[in-house]
């Protein structure tokens, strides 16, 4: 339960955002530019949190860092109720990536120490699904917080679920790690070069469509991002203890595994053009809510079937099975339609919604098995870095499309008018399962490299290597109890939280 309820912490807040960006603009009277500037904070800041919490884990352990940014969270949300300028509105995300950063990987953890020791596997794929559902669930719960509150009560939702999750953490406690003394001084060199740098590339492609990508600060930016990622590498490929572990990151196998994702996750950005395209056609705010239950169900049903299934001597190949789907549902939706063709995007959309949800899992355990063959403490690095590229590639995948629209738009404008924003949408889904092809033939690749190397293992008479393993509990651990001040004061907060959750829904 604890696990289910960091996972969608993590998610809703920028979920939410993402779904309503239209009614919050207008509902605040803010630009386009200004409204964008909400989910890039939440990766700006995600990206920078990621980077530091690789070290922080090491040395303190991540629940001090998940109750230190919740109860952040918590306050700016709080803040954000009384307060109604732009700023606070950024602050409550850039607030939201940092927590989501401890948020994710603590989501993954729970989720493991609550099942037996041979399902611990399946339970990192039932911890990135919750996660993955967080989307959907958004577009789900959307319509009734807005009929309540409008967006007061998005933020009293998302209030409500931070402090829920800081009783439930400082509650509740994970098995103790080794601790080491690992901070460095150069760590902040390199946190500020390559944070900074990262940072810059993702407000380019958070600000950049809305900007029209003509404003003369956006070469800048990537002209400054180079070179401070390129001095941050630097430094780090010489340090003995580096911030992160570019050596491994350099790898082949690496290198393949995150394109690979970053690819999918672009793929994936379709799901937005096609609900855009039905708002487009005239759908009813009932038809709506209809597809976005249908695309809940369908990725509810992918984590569960990507958990039930999943086999780690066989990843690539679901992965390129689930690109693949997505690429035959684009090439559907692309198709001539009107509002009578509704019934094929539910269809569609519940299809896509299952495959990119059962991508996940598949995706996660590739990279798991490559981590752990360098030690348990790489698991922690690739968890954040594994997040990093779902955030990024999120961003790049709709600044892709939606740029693609709107140059479509204005070139069929010049020849029928009537129908261009049709075609434009048309072009833009065939685009995407244009991409999705080429992910599943990429995934093809990976699949016949990873079958050769194991041909070539068995004929040098080498034993395959053993599946990964997450450490169990020793059993003679058992969590700590909190005295019964810690216990009335974390029921309090938890209480609140969820007297809040209840409020976001009541008129």
């Amino acid at each position: 339960m604890i696990a289910v309820l960091l996972g969608l912490t993590a998610g809703l807040g920028s979920a939410f955002v993402l779904v309503n960006a239209p009614t919050i603009q207008q509902a605040m009277g803010w630009s386009a530019v200004e409204v964008a500037w909400l989910p890039t904070a939440y990766v700006m800041t995600s990206i920078s949190a990621n980077l530091v919490l690789i070290k922080f884990r090491q040395q303190y352990g991540l629940r001090p860092f998940a109750i230190l940014f919740l109860g952040l969270y918590a306050m700016f949300a709080f803040g954000h109720l009384a307060a109604t300028d732009l700023g606070h509105a950024i602050a409550l995300r850039a607030a939201s990536g940092i927590a989501a950063a401890a948020l994710i990987p603590l989501c993954l953890f729970y989720m493991t120490q609550a099942l037996p020791a041979k399902w611990r596997i399946r339970g990192l794929v039932l911890g990135i699904g919750v996660v993955q559902c967080a989307l959907p669930l958004a577009m789900v719960l959307s319509p009734a917080l807005l009929a309540a509150s409008e967006r007061r009560s998005l933020f009293e939702f998302e209030a409500g679920l931070a402090l829920l999750s800081l009783a439930a953490v400082a509650l509740v406690r994970l098995p103790p790690t080794e601790r080491t003394r690992v901070f460095q001084t150069l760590d902040a060199a390199t946190f500020g070069l390559m944070g900074g740098g990262l940072a810059l590339v993702a407000a380019v492609a958070g600000l950049g469509l809305e900007s029209g990508w003509s404003p003369g600060w956006i070469p800048l930016a990537l002209a400054a991002a180079v070179p401070l990622i390129g001095l941050g590498v630097g430094i780090e490929l010489k340090r003995p203890q580096p911030l992160i572990d570019l050596r491994w990151l350099a790898r082949s196998e690496a290198v393949r595994f995150a394109l690979a994702v970053l690819m999918a996750r672009l793929v994936l950005a379709e799901q937005q053009i096609a609900m855009n395209l039905l708002r487009t056609l005239g759908a009813r705010p009932d038809q709506l809510e209809a597809l976005a239950g249908l695309i809940l169900m369908g990725a509810a049903a992918g984590v569960a079937a990507s958990a039930v299934s999943i086999n780690v001597e066989k990843l690539a190949r679901p992965m390129m099975l689930a690109v693949a789907v997505v690429a035959v549902a684009a090439f559907v939706e692309s198709a001539p339609a009107d509002l009578d063709a509704l019934p094929r995007f539910y269809g569609s959309q519940f299809v896509i919604g299952f495959a990119g949800a059962y991508f996940l899992g598949p995706a996660l355990l590739m990279g798991v098995t490559q981590a752990l063959q360098r030690g348990s403490r790489e698991l922690i690095s690739f968890i954040v870095l594994f997040g990093l590229i779902n955030a990024v590639g999120a961003l790049l995948g709709h600044a892709l499309l939606a740029t693609v629209l709107d140059w479509s738009r204005a070139r069929h404008e010049a020849a029928l008018a009537d129908d261009a924003i049709v075609l434009a949408y048309r072009d833009t889904l065939r685009l995407a399962a244009m991409l999705a092809t080429a992910t599943a033939v990429y995934l093809g690749v990976l699949l016949s490299i990873r079958i050769r190397a194991r041909l070539v293992q068995l004929k040098a008479g080498a034993a395959p290597s053993p599946p990964p393993a997450v450490a169990a509990v020793p059993s003679q651990w058992r969590p700590p109890a909190a005295s019964l001040a810690e216990t009335i004061v974390l029921c309090g907060v938890a209480a609140g939280g969820a007297a809040l959750v209840i409020r976001a829904f009541i008129p």
